[in-house]
């Protein structure tokens, strides 16, 4: 599947994103304008530092990591930890990323020069195949609006966010939002910022909080959205 052999596309649209849009009640760039205003507790989870050094030396697996820990206490909060949703902006170029290939400036011949443009040409060609297709692969996949964004709307366990996978790559793609099919918490991040924005119960907020790798601070929906440094 494009996003992932665990992933699919939605089925029911409508049915499962038309109650995000009326309770997106706060204004633009506030936390109430992010997370759908039901919720008994919000929280925001920072995402990891810079410096020092993450997890593993590598902040994208920490941030991963981070999916996870939320995805994992998340399924113990829902009826529903085998049917969860999970939206991904489609502003994110998935169909326009072509390789290209680079190499030291140094002195070659013309026959080297020669190789090598044409090595470059059967890189970009391929490129613009690959896109071609991940774009008509696209046009299939169910999407919804909300302010601003308009998102693919993919299906999957509450886990499965540990193996959402970029469109024509192994590589982990990051869903800007995802809840479980009953509605019971709602997890919010956007292209914009990497700190996680959760709206839930009392209990999992707490528990969030007390779990999560980054540091962690309860938040309330009039509060404006930091841009992460």
């Amino acid at each position: 599947m494009l996003f992932g052999r665990e992933l699919h596309p939605a089925t029911t649209v409508a049915a499962s994103t038309d109650w995000i849009e009326p309770l997106l009640a706060g204004a633009g760039g506030t936390v109430g304008g992010l997370v759908p205003n039901q919720y008994e507790s919000y929280l925001r989870i920072f995402a990891p530092d810079a410096d020092p050094e993450p997890i593993d030396g590598d902040w994208w697996s920490t941030y991963r990591q981070l999916f996870e820990v939320v995805a994992s206490i998340g399924a113990e909060h829902t009826s529903s930890p085998q049917h969860a949703f999970y939206a991904i902006w489609e502003g994110h170029g998935f169909d326009s990323i072509v390789r290209s290939v680079a190499w030291k400036q140094e002195p070659i011949d013309a026959s080297e020069r020669l190789a090598r443009e044409q090595e470059r040409a059967r890189v970009r060609s391929e490129g613009h195949r690959r896109a071609a297709a991940i774009r008509t692969e696209l046009a299939r996949w169910p999407s919804f609006d909300l302010p601003n964004r308009t998102h693919y709307l993919i299906e999957g366990s509450v886990t499965a966010v540990a193996n959402v996978r970029h469109p024509g790559s192994d590589s982990w793609c990051n869903p800007d939002l995802f809840w479980p099919d009953d509605q019971r918490w709602f997890v919010a991040t956007d292209v914009d910022i990497w700190s996680l924005y959760v709206g839930g119960t009392r209990q999992l907020i707490s528990e969030l909080a007390q779990s999560v790798p980054t540091r962690a601070e309860p938040i309330g929906l009039d509060a404006m959205i930091e841009m992460d440094h």
